[in-house]
């Protein structure tokens, strides 16, 4: 199997925290989504037709978003995981599903571009770029459909950084974080469902180190038994082998990892 994967990439790590905790074996080629934008080119369209990391391939089969990932290494963990529990699987989706509800992005960029005045204009101006670089493409494009969806996407990102009150607009994605954190069981010397990993731990580990790299752990901390249960997932090998960020590394974007 090969992972294209970026490493500060919020569902990258998801699906590198996921395939590492399953066991699986596969390869990592790393994308540059900065500087050269790789995800825009026209090799890894026909990878990723979405043109967003991560994307996982196999023997010709593809899974091209990090829950479609996270669903593959459930399957390939079976009953080593908690998913495969029917007692516990109804309660791991709905969490699952209210995870990806989440706009991380908004929060991340929002965050930086109140903290940093100068991302108010850079941020915007990358886009702009992205968004003339795809209609630029369009008429040689292999997939034109996909790249006129990734035009929207990008339309939208740039609609919300700068169209109406960031502050606010921050406020309502830290009060959505702090309603998943709500729906959380509490947990105790294991993981979140029993004492088997499984999808949920998955991604409120990603979540909870992207909180702590953006300083919005403040979040987590009014939930003790959250705070550890965090604590013992970062302790574990699979976490610095699936190359979790908890701060942020610029010169590894700069120097093109």
């Amino acid at each position: 199997m090969i992972l294209y994967s970026s490493p500060p990439s919020y569902y990258s790590m998801i699906a590198r925290l996921a395939l590492q905790e399953c066991g699986a074996k596969f390869n990592i080629r790393r994308m540059d989504i900065h500087i050269a934008k790789e995800q825009l080119s026209s090799w890894y369209l026909t990878i990723n037709p979405a043109m967003t990391v991560p994307a996982l391939t196999d023997n010709g089969h593809s899974w091209t978003d990090s829950r479609a990932i996270l669903e593959k290494a459930a399957s390939l963990a079976s009953n080593q995981w908690c998913d495969a529990d029917p007692g516990f699987a109804t309660q791991i989706k709905e969490i699952v599903d209210a995870h990806y509800a989440l706009s991380i992005e908004h929060l991340t960029f929002g965050k930086a571009m109140t903290r940093l005045p100068p991302l108010r204009i850079i941020f915007p101006r990358m886009l702009r770029r992205i968004i003339q670089k795809l209609e630029a493409s369009l008429p040689s494009s292999t997939n034109p459909q996909a790249t006129q969806r990734k035009i929207a996407l990008n339309q939208e990102r740039l609609a919300y950084f700068t169209e109406g009150d960031l502050y606010q607009k921050l406020i309502i994605e830290r009060e959505n974080i702090s309603h998943y954190l709500s729906l959380l069981p509490i947990p105790s010397d294991g993981f979140l469902f029993g004492s088997i990993p499984g999808s949920s731990d998955i991604v409120t580990t990603i979540l909870c180190a992207r909180l702590q790299m953006i300083g919005e752990f403040d979040l987590v901390k009014p939930l003790p038994a959250l705070s550890s249960w965090f604590e013992r997932m970062q302790a574990r090998p699979t976490f610095k082998r699936a190359d979790i960020w908890t701060r942020f590394q610029p010169w590894r974007i700069l120097l093109r990892y």
